[in-house]
């Protein structure tokens, strides 16, 4: 997991791998911020080595979020409005899968698992975290109650970032 804010970004990018750093560029440069809601592909044919989804969700109560993770993606969850918390641990062998949806969507959902050390941040505007596929992640989650939030997801494939 990487978190991290557009003012440090330029000091910090040399220290992730640079499809993160272009994903960030796309939101940036693309005014992809300034966008509808929707798919907009950004590397390889049909957007399949990385695109972006722009998102106009509802937060909810963190118990109500069901945690997921990718296995061919990872995900820039870059916050462009409103606020949340996005909760996240790493995936562990005795994590209960309660919908698997990796062959058809890249997405896998999990019982909630009070025995592991979960860890929210507070995004705000300019905010985003980078979750990788050993990263089992609740976004969307209200702080005290819900918002409606703009947010962009991209989504990296993992050839990119050699996993």
């Amino acid at each position: 997991m990487i978190i991290s804010d557009v003012k440090h970004f330029e000091k910090e990018r040399h220290l992730w791998p640079p499809a993160v750093g272009r994903g960030i560029d796309y939101i940036l440069n693309r005014n992809l911020g300034e966008a509808e809601a929707g798919r907009y592909d950004l590397e390889g044919d049909n957007g399949h080595l990385m695109f972006a989804n722009v998102q106009e969700v509802v937060t909810r109560p963190s118990e109500e979020q069901i945690p997921e993770s990718h296995v061919i993606y990872t995900d820039i969850q870059f916050l462009v409005s409103g606020e949340e918390k996005l909760c996240f641990y790493k995936l562990h062998p005795d994590a209960k899968v309660v919908d698997n949806k990796f062959d058809s969507h890249d997405i896998s959902f999990y019982e909630s698992d009070s025995s592991q050390q979960e860890t929210g941040i507070l995004l705000k505007p300019g905010m985003f975290a980078v979750c990788f596929p050993s990263d089992i992640h609740r976004p969307n989650c209200s702080i005290t109650e819900e918002t409606t939030n703009k947010k962009i997801v991209i989504k990296i494939h993992k050839d990119l970032l050699q996993l």
